[in-house]
């Protein structure tokens, strides 16, 4: 028998995905990674502004949920997540599953020319590859890769190790060089994302609702059924 409820919620994300100014408008915004290589420029902020915007991320019923502390408020997820850590007993296995699961997750958003078309997109990035960026600040053989007049190109490497993708042998290209022509800088820095604005916190009600819920069906469920049968394996979310 065909399950409307679950049909309809399916044509609504397609619908939305050929609307203009719908997901997958936004989602254009973003730079896509091929496997392989691909290449990028980090571009500087905008003025004083940092070059990236910084978040954590629960991922919760298939959706993404910014943590209210990257705001420097209150998260009851957190609370949730350290909580479980210290259950005890039966449901002591239950309960790190569901912890592993709605860790809060660094991402970092960057502007980058994206040297396939010399657009301006948006670089979403897990600690370790944004850790790869930072590393070539401090190393003495490059310095700040995103000076337009004399930095470094990015390249992303992409290879998939298994079920997750792997972004170890990125690195910066060895030659130094000018970002573009001044008319190309100065368009590329007029299209800046506002990478600051893509972060938006979800409420602490809505959050703390989904705590109780989650925390509940935990605690509720038999010893030995666990709460998700990946939820201990890792994922490409730090990469």
């Amino acid at each position: 028998m065909v399950n409307i409820d679950e049909l309809k919620k399916k044509y609504e994300q397609i619908q939305n995905a050929q609307t203009p100014g719908g997901n997958s408008d936004f989602l254009k915004k973003f730079f896509m990674m091929e496997e392989g290589t691909s290449v990028v420029r980090v571009l500087p902020g905008k003025d004083e502004e940092e070059f990236y915007s910084e978040t954590a991320i629960h991922r919760i019923n298939d959706k993404n949920h910014h943590c209210p502390r990257v705001k420097g408020e209150d998260c009851p997820v957190c609370d949730l997540y350290y909580r479980l850590w210290k259950v005890e007993g039966p449901m002591k296995d239950e309960a790190q599953d569901l912890a592993r699961q709605i860790k809060p997750r660094k991402r970092y958003y960057l502007n980058v020319v994206d040297r396939r078309d010399d657009s301006v997109k948006i670089l979403s990035v897990g600690m370790k590859l944004f850790g790869k960026i930072l590393d070539c600040f401090f190393d003495e053989d490059y310095g700040d890769i995103t000076d337009l007049d004399s930095g470094w190109d990015f390249k992303i490497v992409k290879d998939t190790q298994g079920q997750w993708p792997n972004y170890d042998k990125s690195s910066p290209k060895p030659k130094q060089t000018s970002a573009g022509t001044k008319k190309q800088v100065a368009e590329w820095m007029d299209e800046l994302h506002d990478i600051g604005g893509l972060i938006k916190v979800a409420g602490y009600d809505d959050l703390k609702r989904m705590a109780v819920e989650m925390e509940g069906l935990v605690m509720d469920r038999p010893a030995g059924n666990e709460y998700s049968e990946d939820s201990s394996k890792g994922g490409d979310e730090d990469y």
